[in-house]
């Protein structure tokens, strides 16, 4: 089952197939967050959160649903994509409490366990980053953990066509032969997007290829590169920007 971070304070108003067509890009956000003890007399639990925005006006019905679908999808997983957003993050909520109590509370019956050794924690958030004539990106990030020494953080960017709400992939939005000049711009901007140039040396890769994890914005795009990508989970989520300019050629 796929998992994401939640906290509730509005329930979107309108279902995505009612999004309304207006010239103004307007979203909502499903707000979700709770916490459910696994067992009385223990301290472990679920910790679960949500915060996700869903476009509600700017769009055409059609580029609407498109839209939401996919990032119902993206946010919850493939069993939810047919529900309107509200109700599935409620759903996925109430699953993911389900599978935590069925995996550890046989546990709980173990000698030796320590209270809150049997702990997870589940946050998902989503928001748009840029809204332009053409095109809309949104950034899903999502924290788990489930046991082990630390949780993962994850960043995946998603961009739509706003007229028709079709994902743009990597290779529909580069012309033919782009991955040699992208990873050479990817290469040369690293050392600016890490806190200090010096970290390159802890790198797996000399030459950082495209990935497809990108959002499109402004002043150009931003690559995304995940905990143990490209790099030890100590240096965290790499994320290289390039400008428009540099981009010519390949776009």
């Amino acid at each position: 089952m796929k998992r994401i971070l939640v906290i509730p304070t509005l329930a979107l108003a309108v279902a995505a197939a009612n999004v309304s067509c207006s010239n103004e890009f307007k979203s909502e956000k499903i707000e979700i967050s709770e916490q459910f003890a696994l067992k009385d007399g223990r301290t472990d639990s679920l910790d679960f959160s949500v915060s996700a925005e869903f476009p509600v006006a700017g769009l055409k019905a059609e580029a609407g649903l498109n839209i939401s679908t996919a990032l119902t999808e993206a946010l919850f997983g493939e069993d939810y994509m047919a529900m309107n957003p509200d109700a599935a993050a409620k759903a996925y909520k109430e699953d993911l409490e389900k599978e935590y109590r069925v995996e550890n509370l046989p546990m709980t019956e173990m000698e030796g366990l320590e209270d809150s050794s049997l702990s997870w924690a589940e946050y998902i958030q989503g928001s748009f980053t840029y809204v332009g004539d053409d095109v809309v990106s949104y950034l899903a990030t999502r924290y788990s953990y489930s046991g082990g020494a630390h949780g993962m953080t994850s960043e995946v960017a998603y961009n739509f066509d706003r007229k028709t709400g079709d994902s743009i992939l990597e290779e529909s939005f580069f012309k033919d032969g782009y991955v040699g000049k992208l990873t050479r711009l990817l290469t040369a901007h690293l050392p600016e997007s890490l806190e200090s140039p010096a970290d390159t040396s802890m790198l797996f890769l000399k030459e950082i290829e495209p990935n497809g994890n990108f959002s499109i914005g402004e002043n150009g795009i931003t690559y995304i590169y995940n905990q143990y990508e490209i790099a030890p989970y100590s240096m965290g989520i790499i994320r290289i920007s390039i400008p428009w300019e540099e981009l010519e050629g390949i776009h």
